[in-house]
């Protein structure tokens, strides 16, 4: 089916859910359909948010109603059966040897397609980077990643006191494992709901830096089978993550002398040659040239000052018995002759070149989908719940008056919860199985 775009379609998108501001309608528009004043973030009743928090469900609500989604919605794991259509050897130039449907329509962007070769799962998708903790992950201090040509960098903390856990760090307290689901939380930007019971957490996980989320570049979910990895997909188009960059810290308490290379450390064994030195007492680009012994190493630089400090060594590789970095790498080859193709109106997956070997449960795939615009319709739709939302809860008739010329406040309410759920009718998708 082809892609419409209408001169009507809502086009003021600026998602702020506390600001009163939702994918398909705003508290602008609800206050102008209720005829009263603009809401305000703390002197009306509801406040900004609180009609951000009512669009938000009613936005929800539409989604499940119609099926299908006009905003990016991330589904993750999902697991499918893989049949085969056609014979691999026989396959005409373009085909395909199978391919499988995806519950939703209106696919953005395939996240993570992983296919069962018989011994592991094997990723076809996006590109992407993966965080292996080892034995002493306890002494990471952070990992950061960083978007291309030198863009925004997200960093994110640990934190071994589970008391003072905060939403934009991750906790290693417990063992590997808790400690990825922790970092797969974080970065997803979600409410750590298997951990939460050991940290205490009563709040998503946020993480923001120059304005910007997390969440809307990267989606990270453990390895399947493998506990200890954490894999890590850029969210960017086709191979662009690629030139995201992906590193790791570790804190040592250091003596240095000022004008000497040498440096004495903790422990030399969780250090590594070429890691970046930095803090106190380290001026410019200062790398690590050779470790001497378990306590020394030799700087590439000399020191620019004299003192015992906490200095912090970085590196995009490996951290010695902490963790092992893998660097985003493309592993997408999505076109009509390679690994496999996508019809993403319809959300059917093909796959050509690298296919399962087994049928059951042998496709894992994590994608966006969500139609690129929001219909006239659904603008409306969204408007008229908002609002009939409104008027549910405004029991003292404070904001939505009533007079004896007027319609009542419950008359109000039941025409536009019907008028909007008369224009949702008939809006879902109609889904056609080939074979």
């Amino acid at each position: 089916m082809g892609l419409t775009i209408s001169p009507s379609d809502f086009t003021s998108i600026n998602p702020s859910y506390s600001d009163g501001r939702g994918y398909y309608t705003d508290a602008t528009e609800v206050a102008n359909l209720l005829q009263v004043p603009a809401f305000h973030a703390s002197n009306t009743y509801p406040t900004l948010a609180q009609v951000g928090a009512i669009i938000k469900r009613v936005e929800g609500m539409i989604d499940e109603k119609v099926k299908r989604s006009f905003r990016p919605l991330l589904t993750k794991k999902e697991i499918h059966n893989f049949e085969y259509r056609n014979s691999p050897g026989h396959t005409l130039y373009g085909g395909y040897v199978g391919f499988i449907e995806l519950t939703r329509m209106k696919v953005r962007k395939i996240v993570s397609l992983q296919v069962w070769n018989g011994s592991q799962y094997k990723e076809l998708s996006s590109a992407q980077a993966q965080v292996q903790l080892l034995d002493n992950f306890r002494d990471l201090d952070s990992i950061i990643i960083q978007l291309p040509n030198s863009g925004v960098t997200f960093t994110m903390s640990s934190e071994n006191v589970v008391g003072s856990l905060g939403v934009d760090e991750f906790c290693n307290t417990f063992g590997i494992k808790t400690t990825n689901n922790e970092i797969v939380s974080l970065i997803n930007e979600q409410f750590p709901s298997s951990t939460s019971t050991f940290t205490g957490a009563t709040a998503p996980k946020a993480l923001t830096s120059s304005s910007l989320s997390i969440s809307d570049f990267f989606f990270a979910q453990k390895e399947d089978g493998n506990g200890s990895t954490v894999l890590i997909s850029s969210l960017l188009s086709s191979d662009d993550g690629a030139d995201c960059v992906i590193k790791a810290t570790i804190n040592q308490s250091c003596t240095t002398a000022n004008g000497d290379a040498t440096l004495t450390v903790v422990d030399s064994s969780k250090l590594a040659v070429g890691m970046t030195v930095t803090g106190t007492g380290i001026s410019g680009t200062i790398t690590i040239a050779s470790i001497t012994n378990g306590t020394t190493v030799e700087l590439s630089g000399t020191a620019s000052g004299s003192g015992t400090n906490t200095l912090t060594f970085t590196t995009d590789t490996l951290i010695p018995t902490v963790c092992d970095l893998t660097a985003f790498t493309d592993k997408e080859d999505m076109r009509r002759a390679g690994s496999y193709w996508v019809l993403n109106e319809e959300g059917r997956i093909f796959f050509l070149q690298d296919y399962p070997y087994h049928k059951n449960n042998s496709v894992i795939v994590s994608y966006l989908a969500g139609d690129d615009r929001v219909p006239s319709t659904i603008h409306e739709a969204a408007t008229k719940l908002a609002a009939a939302e409104i008027i549910r809860h405004d029991d003292q008739s404070i904001l939505i008056t009533e007079t004896g010329g007027n319609i009542t406040t419950k008359e109000k309410y039941d025409i536009l919860k019907k008028e909007a759920m008369d224009i949702l009718v008939g809006k879902g998708d109609i889904v056609y199985f080939i074979d």
